[in-house]
């Protein structure tokens, strides 16, 4: 058995950020959402769930739409690209503008 490498960002893509709710916006709401993705080996998010929520539904369901489009460079085991599991954070803030 090899190295086991986990996943990680793909070299040179940047995963787009969710789009605020605008209703969220006005609301003036903010969070964080973590999550736990499930990458294939194809470096693409099969799975998410989200392990520790924003309090504010319509923004989990923002930070779950966004990172189900977000694609990684996949874990390996000897060289070998395999499925895995990470987590990560989805920030929710608005600018000092938006909050007036």
């Amino acid at each position: 058995m090899g190295a086991v490498t986990p996943p990680s960002a793909a070299p040179g893509q940047r995963n787009a950020p969710p789009d605020y709710p605008a209703e969220s916006r006005r609301r003036g709401e903010e969070g964080v959402v973590r999550l736990a993705l499930r990458i294939g080996s194809d470096g693409r998010v099969e799975g998410a769930e989200v392990t520790d929520s924003s309090g504010y539904a319509a923004l989990d369901r923002a930070a779950l739409e966004a990172v189900r489009r977000w694609r990684f460079r996949p874990a390996s085991e000897a060289g070998i690209p395999v499925a895995a599991t990470i987590n990560t954070a989805v920030h929710f803030r608005l600018t000092e503008a938006e909050r007036r």
